[in-house]
């Protein structure tokens, strides 16, 4: 058997030979899709006019630029000058309402409304001490420095957001590419644009990719590394290195998002797979991998205990209780009663997840709208019916790929909340990227009249559900 020697390794890696039928899959065609998606997004969150301003909840906007200043809490001036501009705003809206009643609005009448209004900048804080804080993690703020550096707190978390998505559909495209090339399931070019497809405009990507926002840059952000992440890891048959940039990438989804933690099985699996379709690799190529991936990833832990030591004195404090126990009662009367995780949420989330195939009447037009509270993900991305069909490929990916989203989906059923307001169920973003995986293997790596209809499908789907979300949001 031929070996191909590759950086990192001393200067050899022996691997198993491609499957003779599977070509090499150019790039240029997932570069299109993203560009073309990516289009999508940027015109979507500009409202076509390609300028773009602060979404109402840029909360990580704030804290980059806190950061800038030299703290960790939100600056006050700030958040009184965005207050502001949002009365102002309100105040406008209210006045040409009027206006067209035959109305006029009395500044009596508009000081007994104002205190009654709260600005969506102040939702969603952890407020100790007197001080602002975020409780999410800090790499969107991360990413935002340089940006909010020049543009200051006018910087668009939209923007960002909408490109940060279509990095993740071009990593898509990018790992299933692998897919095809380690043999695990025999895609074509068309077959991975298809797919990509689907995760960028027929999965809840799709709206939470446009609007920005605190909650859905979080998810956003976490998409993309965990997505760098498995394409690195797939990739590490060639080298060690690659299996580092996995465990960075992996650090970096988690400092966006912790819950990402919970797809994490799919790692060691995926590297065993791959150790033992590596011809003459002994026990030091696993080594190398392991310690690859491990080290970044433990440095991006340390980061996050330190962050957390920094804003509220405990490195296992993130201040998610304290905003939890300021926040919405419906949430805050579960949390008191139950706790974050608790088998008892199963039975309602698993209707949500799983079943609810209930719309509502949205007053005052009485439009056909989801529920805020999540619908079967069957019937948001009817394309996921292919992960039933991937467990017939008894392969290393298949089953690396289903127990990384179990363990995901299992700790999300037991979670206190579905996401509201969302459309279909945001939270499975987390495990999205997998199921593209699992889905790929169910549909043989094959488009058929039946898989393109479920893709197409599954687009239109979520562009109405992204309209939708945007109409009730604005």
């Amino acid at each position: 058997m031929n070996a191909r020697a590759t950086p990192g390794d001393s200067g050899r890696v022996a691997r198993a030979p491609r499957r003779a039928v599977q070509q090499s899959i150019p790039v240029w065609p997932g570069v299109c899709t993203a560009a073309l998606v990516g289009a999508v997004y940027l015109t979507i969150a500009s409202g076509g006019t390609f300028r773009f301003e602060p979404s109402s909840f840029p909360h990580h906007v704030l804290i980059a630029d806190a950061w800038l200043h030299g703290q960790l809490n939100v600056r006050e001036a700030v958040l009184q000058q965005r207050s502001e501009l949002y009365y102002q705003r309100f105040r406008a809206g209210l006045e040409a309402r009027y206006r067209m009643q035959g109305r006029r609005l009395t500044e009596e009448e508009w000081q007994r409304i104002r205190p009654t209004l709260k600005t969506p900048l102040m939702h969603d804080w952890t407020y100790v001490n007197g001080k602002y804080y975020g409780y999410w993690g800090p790499m969107p703020a991360v990413l935002m420095l340089p940006y909010v550096a020049v543009a200051g707190v006018n910087a668009s978390d939209r923007l960002v957001s909408g490109l940060l998505g279509a990095g993740t559909v071009l990593l898509i495209f990018l790992m299933l590419r692998e897919v095809a090339r380690l043999g695990c399931v025999p895609l074509s070019a068309a077959a991975c644009v298809a797919l990509a497809v689907l995760f960028g405009l027929g999965t809840v990507h799709f709206y939470l990719a446009v609007m920005g926002q605190v909650w859905f840059l979080s998810q956003v952000t976490a998409a993309f590394f965990l997505t760098l992440s498995i394409w690195a890891l797939l990739r590490s048959d060639r080298a060690w290195g690659w299996a580092a940039l996995a465990g960075a990438a992996f650090g970096a989804a988690l400092l966006a998002r912790n819950s990402v933690v919970m797809t994490g099985p799919f790692v060691p699996f995926a590297l065993f797979g791959l150790w033992r379709r590596t011809a003459d690799a002994g026990w030091a190529w696993l080594l190398r991998r392991v310690l690859g991936f491990g080290v970044p990833l433990a440095l991006a832990g340390v980061v996050m205990l330190a962050y957390n030591q920094a804003r509220f004195g405990s490195p296992f404090e993130d201040g998610v209780r304290a905003m939890l126990k300021a926040g919405a009662p419906q949430f805050r009367q579960d949390y008191e009663a139950h706790g974050v995780f608790n088998l008892y949420y199963v039975p309602r989330n698993a209707y949500y997840y799983f079943l609810n195939p209930l719309l509502h009447r949205q007053p005052p037009t009485q439009a056909i709208t989801f529920d805020g509270n999540g619908n079967s993900m069957f019937l948001v991305t009817p394309a996921l019916l292919y992960v039933f069909g991937a467990f017939r490929r008894r392969n290393w990916l298949v089953t690396s790929a289903a127990l990384g989203a179990g363990s995901s989906l299992a700790m999300l059923l037991c979670f206190f909340g579905t996401g509201w307001f969302n459309f279909g169920n945001r939270y499975l973003l987390d495990l999205m990227p997998l199921a593209i995986l699992l889905i790929a293997a169910g549909m043989q790596g094959r488009l058929t009249r039946v898989s393109t209809a479920l893709i197409t499908l599954s687009v239109l789907i979520n562009s109405w559900g992204t309209y939708r979300f945007m109409q009730e949001q604005f």
